[in-house]
């Protein structure tokens, strides 16, 4: 007949449990999916702010493309479609014209980040 060893460690005995150890794989488990849970939320975050920044970027590219054919009702319309609380900024200097279109992000405390889209266009056959 086998006997169990301790170098056979499927079948040793752990020996008693200390009371110390009591719960620790528990609050290993909490602290784990705590941090799951927070590092899902950071990246669902991040994924939001790729695509404000991809609005923003749409809206100044929409916006530009307006005014530097000299259509204002068209560009006013465009200016309709940028994202909630949205800054505009229209800078016309020589021949060109340069929007930008700026908003402000947040996730609970962290925050305020500041997501721009720029766009720039020749205004020479206006």
């Amino acid at each position: 007949m086998l006997r169990a060893t301790a170098a056979d460690p499927a079948t040793a005995d752990p020996g008693p449990i200390r009371r110390g150890q009591r719960g620790m794989v528990t609050f290993e488990l909490a602290v784990g999916m705590l941090t799951a849970c927070l590092m899902a939320g950071m990246l669902g975050w991040t994924v939001s702010l790729v695509a404000l920044q991809a609005r923003c970027s749409d809206a100044a590219g929409q916006i530009v493309r307006q005014l530097a054919r000299g259509d204002q009702e068209a560009a006013q319309e465009a200016e309709q479609h940028v994202p909630d609380g949205a800054r505009v900024q229209v800078v016309e200097a020589g021949q060109q014209i340069t929007v930008q279109v700026a908003v402000d992000a947040r996730w609970g405390a962290l925050g305020p980040i500041e997501i721009e889209g720029r766009a720039t266009a020749p205004t020479a056959g206006r």
